[in-house]
């Protein structure tokens, strides 16, 4: 009887877990990390404080599990779409390159400031798994590419996953963003998913054959 109203305990508290998760997730994307306070996410989900530090030490423990859940969700996505047989080429890189930009749809330019700024070393493990995606993923990709004749047999394979990378790692680096002369900083894209839309565009048909753009028309 105590193992059944343990198990059942702790699967209501990893329920409690994952709606605050869910609703600071919306915060932090509107708002950033700075400017939300524990106070705001209790008062979105109409709890008290003390039930939300029930299950979390801290705002930065739970913005810290929200990208630890993002991670894992865009890894089993990309992942699914490479195992699948059953699309086509085209179309598997097209939903891999976006696969971020998908995710962090919602996510403004502020986020990723407060984050570098305030939370570092949970910036670098964004980093590091930013060049994991790329790196391991898209390389495996364009080397089907290649072999199966979708991708021009002339691109150097170590620069179009370094051009990927590299655009998964500064165009949502405010860093980077602030380097850029007004004229072009203005014109950045507030969203993640804008930014990639525009990257993606640039890269996915740039690599292609024109008969495989062809068949997509």
């Amino acid at each position: 009887m105590r193992i059944i109203y343990f198990f059942k305990w702790m699967r209501s508290n990893r329920h409690k877990r994952d709606i605050i998760l869910e609703h600071s997730k919306k915060l932090f994307f509107q708002k950033g990390y700075r400017k939300v306070t524990v106070d705001d996410i209790a008062s979105s989900m109409s709890i008290s404080k003390k039930t939300i530090y029930k299950h979390f030490r801290s705002k930065r423990e739970i913005l810290e599990e929200t990208f630890d859940l993002y991670k894992d969700k865009i890894t089993e996505d990309i992942n699914q779409l490479l195992e699948n047989p059953g699309i086509p080429f085209p179309e598997k890189l097209k939903r891999v390159l976006s696969s971020i930009g998908v995710h962090m749809g919602g996510m403004n330019a502020l986020l990723f400031r407060d984050i570098q700024e305030y939370v570092p070393d949970l910036w670098e493990k964004i980093r590091t798994y930013k060049h994991e995606a790329a790196y391991l993923r898209f390389n495996k990709l364009i080397e089907e590419g290649i072999k199966n004749g979708f991708i021009k047999k002339e691109i150097n394979r170590a620069v179009a996953v370094a051009l990927y990378a590299s655009a998964i790692e500064h165009l949502l680096d405010p860093s980077f963003i602030r380097t850029l002369p007004d004229e072009l900083n203005h014109d950045i894209p507030a969203l993640a998913i804008d930014v990639f839309d525009n990257a993606i565009k640039i890269i996915y048909e740039g690599i292609l054959t024109p008969e495989t753009i062809k068949s997509l028309k």
